[in-house]
């Protein structure tokens, strides 16, 4: 249906879509009538800044998250282990929970339907009424710039605004402006029942289709002005070492009364030769589009999702860094960084001996970098054994510091903080994000069944057969998990890889822009999803798998070169840490029976997901579904069954044998790829975690050394 005014004008998108690449923060997103829209930063949202308020109200201090949660009037997602995760790897310390984003209909009017939302009803039973923007994520207009089909004006969203209120169309009243509409074209419909003198239903304005962006994640409006002036002048802003466009001192138009050029945007007949012209509609001077895609002009740091959108230096290493000009449906606008968590309860977790928890940390930060340099500089001979005397043992300080910071510590918690602080050379360095999965391989590995009654997460042991036992020291079926995804920030141009930094993952974080406005250790929330599925856990006989390895030379076999900006560097690197070969044995081997879960039983592989848990300490797959996928129902905990799946395996490892583009793929030995494609084992790019990355079919069914080649037949 139409927009004609600003309550309709609204944008549906799924829930589950708000944290990823197709609408997150920051994002491009395409709507209904042809414009473009991007969503604000977090710190925008109204349900988020409700929350917080009420997280930071002194009379609410000892409230829980789901009391805190009923007063703002929005939905908690406990994922506890995912908080602390967070709290220690990414050093957001005052975060205390997620919040669902608001799932909310449209009416036929295209406006926000509230009045059946189960959290709207309950607060109004209560006497409270929630609005509008409770239910809504804000955004903006992204480009600004739009082309008027009548006179092919180019104008930005503000002058055009001006220019509405200045010819009194539809009155000038900014709500029928919404969607931006040309002031100078009016269609052959009317509004009935309408109060307006001018009660012509105007034509859309055409949204410029490209923007500027930077490997740094800023993302810029082309500043289409200042470009006519250069290109007028003859200036070269395709330079190589970048060109000061945005700031660029423009000539007067010598035609105009207000000695601006009036530009117009003229479009060629065969847009094959360029994008067209821009031409003075005064002086009538023109200046072609053509090499459009190559300029490159200093990066002015401009952050439009953030509703201040203060710019700020970028640069890249010492140099001002360049912009690039891209296509508004280019996939190099966005890359969002999301992380997903598998729900595991704390209780079901054994704590390793000397880790700290995350109020710990927090405290012993605060020790390490504010209270122990204080006292070394008014100490003549400082020792951390005094320190810890003095500070704690006869006296309060610490203590008092930690309350200050509504940091509570236990009694064990003080201890390993001591031991961490008076040994700091004795402490081990925990690498959180490789503990985090750990700790979810180890419930599995480690119990037969569920450990607890905590819903969210409820899985078996099944009753291998015999000829699997040799493979696999156990197969799970998992009737009940959960998800939680959250994103963090969102980068521009290409995505960021991870390094191997002293044997631990480093990402590189001046080139993700976060989703809030706010520094970190000031985020109380994040916005998440959480889905509810099934899935089958398998974990692999280690020592098989290593001698199998050894046996075959397979870890040289595997070893490729990469250059460091070679897609998938990363990944190698990580391969040399923990064995390549058991990572593609693990890869593959996840791909090949999704792959077949597609075959045998109808799942598509796009609804199915992969969890890899591949270290020195782990080796094995979890396999699931989630809500809004087909099969979450049941049916693949149904193929768990010991005879189902053995069948599956089996079935798999046949099909494994043979792709329709062998023998080239069979015989691929080039980059990290082996005997894989989409005929055989490669799968949806938003169901395998590793990009398609480190797969060869010849590790589980090759006749020499596969790991599954006595299964087949």
């Amino acid at each position: 249906m139409d927009i004609n005014n600003k309550k309709q004008y609204n944008q549906g998108i799924g829930k589950y879509k708000i944290l990823s690449s197709t609408a997150g923060v920051g994002s491009l997103v395409t709507t209904k009538w042809g414009g473009f829209i991007m969503p604000l930063s977090i710190s925008d949202w109204q349900f988020i800044k409700t929350l917080s308020a009420e997280i930071t109200k002194p009379e609410n201090a000892n409230h829980t998250l789901q009391q805190l949660g009923n007063l703002a009037g929005v939905e908690i997602i406990d994922d506890t282990r995912f908080v602390e995760f967070l709290k220690q790897k990414k050093q957001m310390t005052a975060l205390k929970c997620f919040i669902a984003v608001p799932h909310i209909q449209l009416d036929k009017f295209n406006q926000i339907d509230k009045s059946e939302h189960p959290i709207y009803k309950k607060k109004q039973d209560l006497g409270v009424e929630l609005k509008d923007e409770m239910f809504v994520i804000p955004a903006i207009n992204f480009p600004k710039w739009f082309i008027s089909s009548k006179n092919y004006e180019l104008k930005s969203i503000d002058d055009w605004a001006e220019i509405w209120k200045t010819e009194r169309c539809n009155d000038g009243k900014m709500d029928y402006f919404a969607p931006p509409r040309d002031p100078y074209k009016k269609t052959f419909r009317t509004f009935k029942n309408s109060m307006l003198t001018d009660k012509t239903v105007y034509d859309l304005l055409k949204p410029v289709p490209m923007v500027l962006i930077c490997p740094n994640g800023h993302i810029s409006d082309i500043p289409w002005y200042q470009y006519f002036c250069a290109k007028l002048a003859g200036e070269k802003i395709d330079r190589p070492e970048g060109f000061e466009l945005f700031n660029y001192d423009c000539v007067s138009c010598p035609s105009s009364p207000d000695e601006k050029h009036n530009l117009q945007w003229i479009t060629n007949r065969n847009q094959g030769e360029s994008w067209g012209t821009l031409k003075c509609s005064h002086c009538q001077r023109t200046v072609s589009l053509a090499g459009i895609m190559n300029i490159k002009p200093f990066c002015r740091g401009e952050r439009p999702w953030d509703s201040e959108n203060r710019p700020e230096i970028c640069r890249s290493g010492h140099d001002r860094t360049i912009m690039q000009m891209a296509l508004v449906t280019s996939n190099s606008i966005y890359y969002a960084n999301s992380l997903s968590s598998l729900y595991i309860p704390n209780e079901y977790i054994e704590k390793p001996e000397g880790q700290l928890s995350a109020e710990a940390n927090k405290m012993l930060k605060k020790i390490e970098e504010k209270i122990y340099p204080r006292y070394e500089r008014r100490t003549e001979t400082p020792s951390r054994d005094d320190f810890w005397q003095k500070m704690f043992e006869n006296g309060n300080t610490l203590r008092d510091a930690a309350d200050d910071d509504d940091i509570e510590l236990s009694e064990n918690d003080w201890n390993e903080i001591k031991q961490s602080f008076v040994n700091p050379d004795e402490t081990e360095e925990v690498d959180v994000l490789a503990t985090y999965r750990l700790n979810e391989y180890q419930v599995f590995a480690k119990n037969s069944k569920t450990p607890g009654d905590k819903p969210g997460l409820h899985f078996k042991d099944i009753d291998l057969p015999d000829y699997l036992k040799e493979y696999f020291t156990k197969i799970q079926t998992i009737d009940t998990l959960a998800v939680t995804t959250t994103q963090l920030g969102f980068s521009r141009v290409s995505m960021p890889s991870p390094k191997i930094v002293s044997e631990k993952v480093v990402y590189p974080d001046e080139q993700i822009k976060p989703i809030y406005a706010c520094n970190k250790e000031e985020v109380l929330v994040l916005p998440a999803n959480q889905l509810f599925g099934e899935g089958i856990f398998f974990m692999f006989n280690e020592e098989k798998v290593n001698q199998w390895a050894k046996c075959h030379n397979l870890d040289e076999y595997y070893q490729c070169n990469l250059k460091d900006d070679d897609m998938g560097k990363f990944m190698s690197d990580e391969m040399d840490q923990y064995g390549r070969t058991r990572f593609y044995l693990l890869h593959t081997f996840s791909h090949i029976i999704m792959k077949e879960m597609e075959f045998s039983c109808g799942y598509p592989t796009a609804s199915l997901n992969e969890r890899l848990y591949y270290s020195d300490q782990m080796c094995g797959v979890l396999i699931y579904t989630a809500d809004g996928a087909e099969g979450s129902m049941g049916g693949l905990v149904w193929q768990g069954q010991p005879h189902l799946i053995a069948h599956i395996i089996k079935t798999a490892m046949n099909r494994a044998l043979n792709c329709s583009s062998d023998p080239m793929c069979w015989e691929n030995e080039d980059g990290l790829n082996r005997a894989s494609c989409f005929s055989c084992a490669m799968i949806s790019e938003t169901s395998c975690e590793q990009r398609n990355l480190g797969l060869d079919r010849r590790a589980l069914v090759d006749g020499r050394f596969g790991y599954f080649k006595e299964t087949i037949g």
